[in-house]
């Protein structure tokens, strides 16, 4: 198998040898050995040296390396793909679709015109309904009525619903992912607990922009790889809940409040049960006002743990802001009579 093929197919530990051996035949392999008996001979020598705790700090680095050049490589590889996909298109949609790729929120929706089922890039980009959307979006961006995260946040709510009918092919053409071994895992979970610490030291400093950079980039990590076994996703299922709500919380702190909501919808799509990602994600629907959508997520808290402080601490946060939007309507009213 080729070194690196193993970023779709999963990365094994051949993919290390060269590393290890400098890329040529090693003196110690055995005379009279076939290629195969070479392979095997050399695959089970670097099994033992990787298993020595003196190579440690050797294989974290070498994991490392492969983890940073395979999110890269996922970069290249979609980024390539939509300007193929673009270009391959007829003038039309090309025509339809440039007004939009400016705007960082429209271009990402532009882009999963890619993960049609059928391939079919310009029944999106044509279609004049999507295009009305687009032109919306993009004039409530020009106007100051909708920042970027907010509409980012309404159409990809939408691609992700049970509503649309390509949001199966959507997911899982958009998954790339390297099946690692344990002690492979181990190495990849590492390096994105380094960028989480990182992460928490940046936002307890309240320099936000820090933390979500190193946010996303754990949560790249966690999103590129798959475990061979049950216990081994688990692992992985429960580190991505955790990037994805230091996520959302950063969003909350900029008042992010649509963005905060996706990240933790993520979460509960993966752990439907987890307090801090109800909690979360009813304070940011209190921040755009969604109140009884706030409150429904209080309620499934409430019913998972009574006794949460939390959940009555945000529920009298939401009490406070219905009563200083009733205070601002009444004195908006007061205003208005005042001057006629």
């Amino acid at each position: 198998m080729a070194s690196g093929s193993g970023i779709n197919g999963g990365i094994t530990a051949s993919d290390g040898l060269d590393a290890w051996s400098g890329g040529g035949r090693r003196s110690d392999v055995p005379n009279g050995m076939d290629v195969e008996q070479q392979q095997k001979f050399t695959e089970s020598s670097f099994r033992e040296f990787a298993s020595r705790p003196e190579n440690k700090h050797l294989m974290d680095a070498h994991q490392r390396k492969e983890m940073k050049k395979a999110l890269r490589l996922q970069r290249k590889e979609l980024a390539a793909r939509f300007q193929q996909v673009v270009m391959e298109a007829d003038y039309e949609a090309q025509k339809s679709i440039a007004p939009f790729l400016e705007y960082r929120s429209l271009k990402r929706v532009v882009q999963t015109f890619t993960n049609d089922p059928n391939n079919d890039f310009e029944k999106w980009a044509c279609n004049p309904r999507v295009l009305e959307m687009l032109y919306r979006a993009k004039e409530a961006i020009d106007n100051g009525t909708m920042t970027e995260d907010e509409v980012e946040y309404m159409m990809l709510s939408y691609i992700k619903s049970d509503q649309n009918p390509g949001k199966e092919a959507f997911k899982m053409k958009t998954q790339q992912k390297a099946r690692l071994a344990t002690e492979q895992l181990v190495g990849a979970l590492n390096e994105h607990l380094e960028e989480r610490r990182a992460g928490n030291d940046a936002y307890k400093a309240k320099k936000f922009e820090e933390a979500m950079q190193s946010y996303v980039k754990a949560l790249s990590i966690v999103n590129l790889v798959s475990g061979m076994s049950s216990e081994d996703q688990k692992e992985i299922d429960l580190n991505k809940v955790s990037c994805l709500l230091n996520i959302a919380a950063v969003h909350i702190a900029k008042k992010e409040f649509g963005s905060a909501i996706i990240k933790c919808s993520d979460a509960l799509e993966i752990d439907s049960a987890n307090i801090k990602g109800l909690l979360r994600r009813a304070k940011a629907y209190a921040g755009r006002r969604e109140f009884e959508k706030a409150r429904a997520d209080l309620s499934k808290v409430k019913d998972l743990e009574p006794w949460n402080l939390e959940a009555e601490e945000v529920g009298r946060h939401i009490r406070c802001l219905k009563a200083q939007d009733a205070d601002n309507d009444r004195a908006l009213c007061a205003e208005m009579f005042s001057s006629e």
